[in-house]
């Protein structure tokens, strides 16, 4: 089964409503995740899917870039 896009990053940097970005894949939500993790991690960052249900909470996303860690 081929998950349908769009996906959004979505992080809060400190103003009341919290910033979006749109993937068209959720590989690509998770590498723009990995390649800004010293930035997001302390903005509660998550991925929602093309309906807005969450794929991946805080939580989560902290465990699989520790696993990625080096």
């Amino acid at each position: 089964m081929t998950e349908l896009g769009p996906f959004y990053l979505r992080w809060r940097s400190g103003r009341p409503a919290p910033e979006e970005e749109t993937f068209e894949t959720l590989d690509a939500a998770l590498d723009a995740v990995e390649a800004r993790w010293a930035e997001l991690q302390h903005q509660a960052p998550q991925i929602l899917d093309r309906r807005r249900v969450l794929r991946a909470s805080t939580t989560e996303l902290q465990g699989l870039m520790e696993a990625e860690a080096p």
